[in-house]
């Protein structure tokens, strides 16, 4: 997926699915997509696996999306998804990328394709073949 000159691209990571280790790693894969004009990364506040995300944004490109309350299923991954369909309506955005193994993302494809945005996926070798499939490219994390 390649921006237009006037565009970028908007990078959301799933703070729950992907190790912020590889927090470099993402950024480097997502500088494929063209010019970088927004990378969130989204985890709950009171969750240890995840604080190490806070850590990495305060020393890097990412801005921190701390998600306060109790552990809700699937929190997360709604919130994403509602800041993804915000930003296919935005100007100057040509796709968005999410960074995660989780087919709860698929649907984003479709709304992509009708907001005449780019959709794609970077993620691990565990993601399901219908998250792959549903995406405009799907790139496996090393």
């Amino acid at each position: 997926m390649k921006t237009r000159a006037n565009t970028g691209t908007v990078i959301l990571v799933d703070g729950e699915n992907v190790s912020a280790k590889r927090a470099d790693e993402i950024l480097r894969l997502a500088r494929r997509f063209g010019r970088v004009a927004l990378l969130r990364v989204y985890h709950r506040q009171k969750d240890p696996i995840t604080r190490a995300w806070t850590e990495k944004s305060h020393v890097s490109a990412y801005t921190d999306v701390c998600l306060f309350g109790g552990p809700e299923k699937n929190k997360i991954d709604r919130k994403i998804q509602k800041d993804a369909q915000r930003y296919f309506g935005a100007e100057g955005v040509g796709g968005v990328v999410v960074v995660s193994s989780d087919a709860d993302f698929r649907c984003l494809a479709g709304n992509a394709a009708a907001a005449g945005k780019s959709f794609c996926v970077i993620g691990e070798k565990q993601a399901p073949l219908r998250l792959r499939r549903a995406c405009d490219r799907f790139i496996e994390l090393p």
